[in-house]
């Protein structure tokens, strides 16, 4: 249980991981603690109205001189910092080529990665064409990682954050998981690097295993049970162990954007899609212009039938920024409810080329190639949304669809099971494994899981 005093502290310190975080170019981590900051209740704030001017704040207004850099450092990371907010991030590298402070070394090799993948995106922009090379590596993570392997016992929060990243997109998970644990416990107010963090833990062990450990390390921390809440929705737990977590956590941050947007996400897993639709249109009216979970929002509008509401959604999407790959799915489910199925697939891929690790848009560009009865393409789709997030049960709920299109009950078998281990809980992973296992004459496995799908009916 957090007190006032808690609260308090986590406030200071969300207000310097602002600063420090944009510091470093980190601008998802950055908006998180925004968005986490603003939901914390007035009467925790200061109602100073001179609190920017008095010297006893300028602990939370200024970012600690933990870094000290020369002039001509100070001088390359100011430019630096604002070819990196115009994304030219090649020139970020050149500009700091040579520089090895930490701050420095980060935003250089951090710039490299990001140069690296949107190279990679460029060469592969024919979406399922004759001319895609989905496989096209970061040809910059071999660079990045000769730097950092040696210096790995010396580098500072943010460059083992990014190194943490590199041995991710090598696969190499288990020391991954060992340097990004590293990240947290030294600095734990980046989001980004929890966020790289609970990419490597796919499974209930691997939740609980982890949560024990954070728990005995790191007890009073806030951002910690803020990332287990989100995990936890995220591999499908039973949603009581969401919130468990959350719901210390909603007294606290009750106007968050951050939180009422985690809450709406638990309903809709949950298949409460009532009281989901109700949280979101709250959203939409606090905050009309923010994109982020509107993707959701909108396959729940599709999932409710909820047709005029989508349409004003994708219109307003539209209206706010059409090139964002959230608007361009929204569009997309728009079409697709209206039986529009080749233009939604044409936003689809317009999401994808924007996005090319938007593993939603992968999913549901899958289910409208099984609605054009392309299999094939189908099953393209749904394995690179695995790719990318081996924890979509719709992906694996999709390829087993496909194998029985194909006549594959034997195949179909396989995948279904996969989407029942991410959500046992759901009725419909039940049922179609009981007609797989009728269309594979094993009646006594499809008794069982008929039960199974009934209890979760009741």
């Amino acid at each position: 249980m957090f007190t006032d005093h808690h609260i308090r502290h986590f406030k200071e310190q969300l207000q310097k991981a602002i600063l420090i975080c944009r510091e470093h170019c980190l601008y998802n981590a950055t908006k998180w603690a925004t968005e986490i900051l603003d939901g914390i209740p007035e009467s925790i704030l200061s109602t100073d109205p001179d609190f920017t001017r008095k010297p006893e704040n300028q602990n939370v207004l200024t970012t600690p001189d933990i870094q000290p850099l020369t002039a001509t450092e100070f001088d390359k990371y100011q430019r630096a910092q604002v070819l990196f907010e115009q994304s030219q991030f090649d020139n970020v590298a050149a500009v700091l080529k040579g520089y090895t402070s930490p701050k420095l070394r980060f935003l250089r090799l951090y710039a490299t990665y990001l140069a690296g993948e949107k190279h990679k995106e460029e060469a592969t922009q024919d979406i399922l064409g004759p001319t895609e090379n989905w496989s096209k590596p970061n040809e910059a993570l071999d660079r990045i990682d000769e730097e950092l392997r040696p210096l790995e016992n010396e580098l500072d929060a943010f460059n083992l954050y990014l190194y943490g990243i590199v041995l991710y997109k090598r696969e190499m998970e288990q020391e991954a998981a060992a340097v990004l644990l590293r990240s947290v416990k030294m600095y734990e107010y980046n989001w980004s690097a929890w966020m790289q963090l609970g990419a490597l833990a796919s499974t209930k062990n691997q939740y609980y295993d982890l949560k024990q450990r954070l728990d005995a390390e790191m007890p009073a921390s806030v951002v910690k049970n803020l990332f287990f809440a989100r995990l936890a929705l995220e591999i499908h737990l039973p949603p009581h162990v969401f919130w468990e977590i959350m719901q210390p956590l909603e007294i606290h941050f009750k106007d968050s954007i951050y939180i009422k947007s985690q809450l709406a996400m638990a309903f809709y897993n949950a298949l409460e899609y009532d009281k989901a639709e109700e949280l979101f249109d709250q959203i939409r009216q606090e905050n009309p212009f923010r994109l982020d979970d509107m993707d959701v929002y909108s396959n729940l509008l599709y999932l409710q039938g909820s047709r005029e509401k989508l349409s004003v959604l994708a219109h307003e999407c539209i209206q706010i920024d059409q090139y964002q790959p959230e608007t361009c799915c929204i569009v997309a489910n728009y079409h697709s409810a209206t039986g529009e199925i080749a233009e939604s697939v044409k936003y689809f891929k317009r999401s994808l080329k924007l996005n090319r690790s938007y593993h939603l848009a992968w999913t549901l560009l899958g289910h409208d190639y099984i609605e054009l009865k392309n299999t094939n393409a189908a099953i393209e789709c749904y394995n690179r949304a695995i790719q990318i997030n081996s924890r979509d049960y719709r992906a694996w709920y999709g390829l087993g669809q496909a194998q029985e299109m194909l006549e594959q009950p034997e195949y179909a078998l396989y995948y279904f099971h996969k989407a029942a281990e991410l959500r046992p809980d759901d009725s419909r992973m039940w049922k179609a494994l009981g007609g797989c296992y009728t269309a594979l004459q094993q009646d006594e496995k499809a008794l069982e899981c008929y039960e199974r799908a009934a209890e979760f009916d009741l």
